[in-house]
């Protein structure tokens, strides 16, 4: 058998396709892979991570306690507990403005802290020596107008430093005292407080923003109890008795992030999607190469590979959209370009009939369900479900595939007749009876192509099989009839090549 010779165009075509093909990929993952290295100078950098460290913790106070037994008692508690519930514990104040620099932005506050507690002592006789100390944040630059008191006036024998506030006194039982801590500092993005954890008490923590709108408590804070918008800024409430936390207070205060902020801020969710970029552009390839298998279309190699490249697209156009809108509508774009791209090209190449539907449910799948899948919660579901499409789509496929008419055996060569003997000059040889061919042989037209049982002319449907008979057709030219398939927009005879009738 000749071989067909080797098209050097077409395969430096495809390794040029293939190579730039890979190459998008790598830079795609490389990029994705350490997004606020690629996009921040180096200035920004500096900045961002300047003010990343200045966000305010504060923390409740802690005590120690040495306690004295009083005679014929047993040992007594020391409790530090809060306010009731209608009394102000807690109540920061927090004024706050973007600041940018460098082309990016933070959002800064000036905190004005005030924080009430009510010390008691519940021991029926006896005293007990405290040692309370109240915590600043590690983390302040400025921390002025700092004030300790205890029943309205500043103790004697407390002790101040960077680190926090010290007090030292004797309770005698059934004693109280009202201690309460103000100081003003400066914060970025976010404030934290934290609560006595595992201990029951009551809790009253009110945090006021002014200046700015759209603060958020995120998911793993204690959550408020109200929020009120008040006039130039909100309110948040945390009102709780008898509570025994598990989680912090925390409030994100809103930001106003550049294009580089935006991407950056997807950073993990980028990186997850782009170590699967190249397994799920593969797998849609394979995919749609089989669906169109089962249709009997057959694409050449170079249009898997402009349409993997239009693919690889998909994830850098979602990735940098980003960065000017939300994700959701950035998603609903970057799908929309890529899959009338594709859609348009194949149409375009094969035909609109054979292949739209099969495209289309395979960006579906591919590009909406497994790679955006990966940006929201339910990840596994979602990749689930489109496993299952995939493979009901598979199914569907090869259920409604053609299946091509099977070819005629060729006639092989007839066999000579045998030689006559020879009869006597005056012999005369009898006349043949001429005897008609039988009927079928006279009415056949051609054989089942499911069952292979000859047909009449008049037969509409195979008696064998039930098989449809009305996609035989005759070709006008040599006579030939075979079976063409209804999906199929065109056709020629086995035989001469003749186009056939529809």
């Amino acid at each position: 058998m000749r071989k067909k010779p080797l098209n050097i165009r077409n395969l430096f075509v495809n390794v040029l396709l293939l190579g730039g093909l890979i190459a998008l990929l790598v830079i795609y993952v490389r990029i994705v892979s350490d997004l606020p290295s690629r996009l921040y100078t180096e200035a920004q950098h500096d900045f961002l991570s300047y003010n990343t460290a200045r966000s305010i913790v504060q923390t409740a106070p802690t005590m120690k306690t040495e306690m004295a037994e009083a005679e014929g008692l047993a040992e007594v508690d020391i409790a530090l507990a809060m306010l009731p519930v209608w009394d102000t514990e807690v109540d920061a104040t927090l004024t706050a403005q973007y600041e940018e620099q460098s082309g990016v932005s933070v959002t800064v506050y000036d905190l004005d802290y005030q924080s009430e507690y009510l010390l008691s002592y519940s021991g029926l006789g006896g005293s007990a020596a405290i040692d309370l100390f109240f915590p600043f944040p590690s983390n302040l630059e400025t921390l002025h107008e700092v004030e300790f008191l205890v029943d309205g006036e500043e103790p004697p024998g407390a002790q101040y430093s960077v680190q926090g506030i010290s007090w030292q006194a004797d309770l005698s039982a059934g004693q109280e005292h009202k201690i309460a801590i103000s100081y003003k500092a400066d914060g970025v993005n976010s404030f934290s407080y934290g609560l006595q954890q595992n201990r029951r008490s009551d809790a009253d923590v009110t945090l006021t923003v002014l200046g700015l709108q759209g603060s958020e408590t995120p998911q793993y804070s204690l959550p408020t109890t109200d929020v009120n918008e008040i006039e130039g800024g909100e309110q948040f409430m945390w009102q709780y008795t008898g509570l025994i936390p598990s989680r912090n207070i925390r409030l994100n205060l809103p930001t106003r992030l550049s294009f580089r902020q935006r991407v950056a801020q997807l950073q993990g969710d980028f990186r997850d999607m782009g170590n699967w970029v190249p397994i799920l552009i593969g797998l849609f390839l394979a995919s749609l190469a089989i669906l169109l298998r089962f249709a009997d279309v057959r694409l050449p190699l170079e249009s898997y590979l402009m349409m993997g490249l239009a693919l690889a697209l998909f994830y850098p156009s979602l990735t940098f959209l980003s960065g000017l809108v939300d994700v959701l509508p950035a998603s609903i774009l970057s799908f929309a370009l890529i899959s009338a791209l594709l859609v348009t090209f194949l149409g375009l190449t094969v035909g609109w009939r054979q292949t739209w539907w099969r495209a289309a449910l395979l960006l579906v799948i591919f590009l909406g369900i497994f790679s955006l899948g990966m940006l929201t919660p339910w990840q596994g579901l979602l990749t689930t479900g489109g496993a299952l499409m995939l493979a009901a789509a598979i199914m569907l496929a090869y259920a409604r595939r053609v299946i091509p008419p099977q070819a005629e055996p060729a006639p092989g060569p007839e066999p000579e007749p045998a030689p006559e003997p020879e009869s006597a000059p005056e012999a005369e040889s009898a006349p043949e009876p001429d005897i008609p061919p039988p009927p079928e042989q006279l009415s056949t037209r051609a054989h089942c192509p499911q069952c292979g049982r000859a047909l009449a002319e008049d037969y509409a449907f195979c008696p064998g099989c039930s098989y449809d008979m009305s996609d035989l057709h005759r070709c006008k030219n040599c006579g030939h009839e075979q079976t063409v398939s209804p999906e199929v927009d065109k056709s020629y005879c086995l035989h001469c090549g003749e186009l056939l009738g529809g």
